[in-house]
């Protein structure tokens, strides 16, 4: 019989769970060998062994110099994913309309399980390596997408949030205190915009707009992020806060027709 542990979500089964795990290390590190991934997890070598020959066996993983990354395979899988979600249909065109006006790097962010995830993405002509790419997942407390989900929680749901986050001081700037990032929070609602100042990657700022339904509620994110000397001041607090704005009060229209549409 499979070992099985239980959970928040019923039983499962031990091994699977040590396979993702696998999986996710490999996500965060790029690439990385069997020693390396089993000192992470505190597993055996010959474990880590015998899940990541299994995932290379079945085209999950690609062997590249005695150490092991993501294969295309998540491609497929994460492209298959994406088609699904309407918000990526409905904004993925006002994304590259930002890239192009911004010359800057433009995001569309989802907010799952408490995680950023970018859902599409679109470069101007002054980047020349994007900070994030498709599929990128980053904590909502440290980034300006994030920040503006957590903004839209109720009193309840954000407190939930507050006391089961541990805050990984990014650089010198990463909010890292549960009161001022409340504080934060509430200027991010008066306001409609959020900011990331060097709170996740040293040298660049952020700013988010949120994309809500009809009925208000936070259906995602758009984010212009740009080097700190090329995101000066009024750049940063007001001229790509009323783009940003402007851009997601579009997709918020056409999330309002689709939603009428689907009706009729």
């Amino acid at each position: 019989m499979p070992e099985e542990a239980s959970g928040g979500y019923g039983k499962t089964i031990q091994s699977v769970e040590s396979a993702l795990e696998v999986v996710d290390v490999i996500r965060r590190k790029e690439r990385a060998g069997v020693t390396e991934i089993a000192n992470e997890l505190d597993r055996s070598k010959s474990t880590v062994h015998h899940h990541v020959a299994t995932l290379t066996k079945h085209d999950y993983l690609d062997k590249v110099d005695g150490e092991y990354q993501l294969s295309l395979r998540f491609l497929t899988l994460g492209g298959q994913v994406r088609e699904r979600e309407q918000l990526y249909h409905l904004g993925k065109d006002d994304v590259e309309k930002l890239a192009q006006e911004t010359g800057e790097q433009a995001r569309l962010i989802v907010d799952r399980n408490g995680f950023g995830i970018t859902l599409y993405q679109a470069t101007g002509d002054r980047v020349t390596e994007p900070i994030t790419h498709v599929g990128s997942i980053e904590e909502l407390y440290c980034t300006a997408a994030g920040k503006v989900f957590l903004a839209e929680l109720s009193d309840a749901e954000l407190d939930s949030y507050l006391s089961e986050t541990s805050y990984t001081p990014y650089t010198e700037e990463t909010i890292t205190d549960s009161d001022e990032l409340r504080e934060e929070l509430e200027e991010i609602r008066d306001r409609g915009v959020a900011f990331d100042d060097e709170e996740r990657y040293e040298g660049y700022r952020c700013v988010a707009a949120a994309i809500s339904t009809e009925a208000r509620e936070p259906f995602g994110a758009l984010s212009v992020s740009a080097p700190v000397e090329r995101m000066g001041e009024e750049r940063f607090r007001t001229d790509v806060p009323n783009q940003l704005q402007n851009v997601a009060g579009v997709v918020e229209i056409n999330t309002t027709y689709s939603e009428w549409t689907d009706i009729l």
